[in-house]
Order: C-alpha cells, then sequence, then structure tokens
C-alpha cells in the first residue's frame, strides 16, 4: 500500500472509531426512534433499527463537514446576537409505547428581542424551498421546545451562498410525522420492510449513499 492509501485508510479508520464511540454513548430503546432521521428513507431506517446502524467512511467526512459549518455558523451569529447552542435530549411521546426521542443540536439567536431557532444544513446545491426532510426535523424541534416557528439556514460549501427559509409549525405536518413514525414502527415490530421510497421518489442520491443498498435491492 502506498504511503497516500495508508493515509486515507488512517482518517477512515479513525472516522469509524468515533463513530462506534459516539454510538456507544445512545443506545437504541425499544419504541422510540430518532427524529433527526425520520425525514429519510423508511426502509433505509427499518434496516437501521432492525440489521444495525452501518456508516460509510464517506458519509461520516459528509457528517463531519457538516459539524464544523454548525460550529462555523453559531461562532458568526455570537458577533451579532446572544447564541445558545441547543444541545440536550427530548422526547415527544405519540403513544404509550411509541416515541419520538434524540439529542438536537441547533442554534437559538436572541437578537432585538427576539429569539430565533435555527437549524444549520450543509448542503452542495442550494435549494429553491427547504427540503421536505428538514421541514420534518425542524418541526418535531418546534414541537419538543414549544416554538410556533424556525428557520432552516442553508450553508453552500461549494458557492459559499447562505439561504434560509422560515418554517411555520403546521399541525397537518406533525400528524404527518406521528403516522410515519407509527408506520416504521408497524415494520419494524413485523420485520417486514416497507416500501423503497427512495427508489418510489426518485431520490437516488439516498440510494447512491444507502449502506443497504445492496440488501434492498437484492
Amino acid at each position: 500500500m502506498s504511503e497516500e492509501a495508508t493515509l486515507e485508510e488512517m482518517l477512515k479508520k479513525g472516522l469509524l472509531s468515533l463513530e462506534e464511540k459516539e454510538k456507544s454513548d445512545h443506545e437504541r430503546e425499544k419504541g422510540a426512534y430518532y427524529p433527526s432521521q425520520l425525514g429519510s428513507c423508511l426502509r433505509k431506517q427499518y434496516y437501521e433499527y432492525t440489521l444495525g446502524e452501518q456508516v460509510t467512511p464517506e458519509e461520516l467526512v459528509i457528517f463531519t463537514t457538516g459539524k464544523r459549518v454548525h460550529e462555523a455558523v453559531a461562532e458568526a451569529f455570537g458577533e451579532v446576537a446572544k447564541v445558545e447552542k441547543v444541545e440536550e435530549n427530548v422526547s415527544i411521546t405519540i403513544s404509550p409505547s411509541l416515541k419520538l426521542k434524540g439529542r438536537i443540536d441547533l442554534l437559538i439567536a436572541d437578537y432585538d428581542g427576539k429569539k430565533y431557532l435555527i437549524e444549520v444544513k450543509s448542503t452542495s446545491r442550494t435549494p429553491e424551498t427547504p427540503y421536505e426532510e428538514h421541514v420534518i426535523q425542524l418541526h418535531i424541534y418546534m414541537q419538543a421546545l414549544n416554538y410556533e416557528e424556525g428557520y432552516v439556514l442553508y450553508w453552500n460549501k461549494v458557492k459559499g451562498e447562505i439561504k434560509v427559509f422560515k418554517v411555520k409549525k403546521d399541525e397537518e405536518v406533525l400528524q404527518k410525522i406521528y403516522e410515519r413514525v407509527k408506520k416504521l414502527d408497524y415494520h419494524v415490530s413485523h420485520n417486514t420492510p416497507p416500501e423503497p421510497e427512495a427508489l418510489i421518489e426518485g431520490k437516488y442520491w439516498e440510494c447512491e449513499k444507502c449502506p443497504y443498498f445492496n440488501i434492498c435491492t437484492s
């Protein structure tokens, strides 16, 4: 193996090691589902809960970049506003045996007497409207923290663009979220995979990065 390849492997192993340490702090609980993943393909989530979470080194590079962008945004806002980084465990009970539970990581910027709940996302393409999975995620956080509105901030790491979308809490979206959790729980409990949403909806970029692609399509 060349020295260049050795360095690449060292970094990938280091990223995987960090991920394993973080996973060990988040033990899965029956009937509890992660808010941050709920907007992605239901079949992928099904495999994560039944086969165990599998993350590729490529995904970890993307996640790590997103974390650093989040830190940069918090630091920049802190120069002009009072910023509170919210990193806490939240839980939303849907039924006695079903809940959304996980650790949230977002910003609250206090500026001119108004508090802005901000979900930061790094992207390589700035959308015209916020992505549905991000709206779903923000709704869960708004509900958990008792906010009526929030903001999705996109940081385009390719073009250097910044785009913010205001999202008002919508009861129909919340009901859709709850039904989605119930559907996922049904399939996990009965050990039957749901339909491959990403393939059906043409979200092939999700399939390209999915560690369960071969199982899903076999």
